[in-house]
């Protein structure tokens, strides 16, 4: 059986998983100690003796796979660099990571970064349902924000690294917050779980902060979930998310304006659902934060008003390893 290899690469974890020729998953995914504070090569290794498990599990212990897609949580070059070692050990930085891959498993190797994963990933099964986009924008919300562009099928990337959606401008303010980048302002400080909590910090410092979100910032920021999804929520929550999601919307309109796209896909657990939100309060919670998204859009060129802003339909908490697969099966067919 003809089958690819994905791997997501983190500071803690690596997983792997399989797909088929068709682009079927297969079996189930494993997972890892990645060693990356080891540096590379440490990983390597752990990906190396994990194979033949993941293999011999799925009964095809005596065919390698046609090719590795991998994913890092770092800006990523288009010929597989590792350019700066964000949310991952330092001895990763200018590592060609993807030929690093390939010399280890002796199978052509593909690198992403796991936002653009995670994004093709939607992207393939937007493709398979008849939904996919020839110009799809992904945000991807999480402790930070991420995020992909995909033109014709294709990771839009130039010489230097693909997108990095989360370090559009979206605060000029003087109070805008410094990024992990370097720069302030950034959407990831307003629109993300670190957004979440400055907002949280600066309502706090002007004493607009209800008892329910006393206390240290990035704590409270995850009680705004629930907190989002009941049915009758606080004002100052519904303030809260609104100003998370004008960030998204901000930023949505800026890459809009500068790529084209049509579609606009929202994923990530910053504002997943909460297990005990009934469907009303979670269908309210969407589209409240899809209507102040487009509401930023509709502030600038008519056509504008045509782009779709949907959730994502990728369910997959592990979007990043299959994700990373399908870009090579795609690869290699290509």
């Amino acid at each position: 059986m003809q089958h690819f290899l994905g791997v997501d690469i983190g500071a803690s974890t690596v997983k792997l998983g399989l797909i088929d020729a068709d682009g079927a998953i297969v079996g189930s995914r494993h997972d890892y100690d990645s060693e990356a504070s080891g540096g590379p090569q440490a990983t390597m290794r752990v990906i190396a003796d994990a194979l033949p498990r993941l293999l011999d599990e799925n009964g095809i212990s005596d065919a390698p796979p046609i090719a590795v897609g991998a994913c890092s949580p770092t800006p990523v070059s288009a010929d597989g660099l590792c350019v700066y070692p964000t949310n991952i050990d330092a001895s990763w930085e200018g590592v060609n990571v993807k030929e690093l891959l390939s010399e280890t498993l002796d199978v052509p190797a593909y690198l992403l970064n796991d936002g653009d994963a995670a994004a093709y990933r939607e992207y393939a099964v937007r493709r398979a349902q008849g939904r996919a986009s020839d110009g799809m924008v992904q945000f991807i919300t999480g402790t930070g924000l991420g995020g992909s562009i995909i033109v014709n099928g294709e990771v839009f990337a130039g010489p230097g690294v693909t997108a990095e959606l989360g370090h559009v401008v979206t605060d000029t303010s003087s109070d805008a917050d410094r990024c992990g980048c370097g720069a302030t302002g950034c959407a990831e400080t307003r629109a993300s779980l670190t957004g979440l909590a400055n907002i949280v910090r600066h309502r706090g410092e002007r004493g607009q902060l209800p008892e329910e979100l006393a206390g240290e910032p990035r704590l409270a920021a995850r009680k705004l979930r629930a907190l989002g999804q009941v049915p009758d929520p606080l004002p100052v929550v519904r303030d809260i998310w609104k100003e998370y999601f004008t960030h998204i919307g901000l930023a949505a309109r800026t890459v809009a304006n500068t790529v084209g796209c049509d579609l606009i896909v929202i994923s990530g657990g910053a504002q997943e659902r909460e297990a005990h939100a009934d469907e009303a309060s979670w269908r309210r919670f969407l589209d409240e934060g899809i209507e102040t998204i487009k509401g930023e859009l509709h502030r600038s060129f008519p056509h504008l008003r045509r782009i779709r802003v949907e959730w994502a339909i990728d369910q997959l908490a592990d979007s990043a390893a299959y994700g990373a697969a399908a870009y090579a099966r795609h690869a290699v067919n290509d």
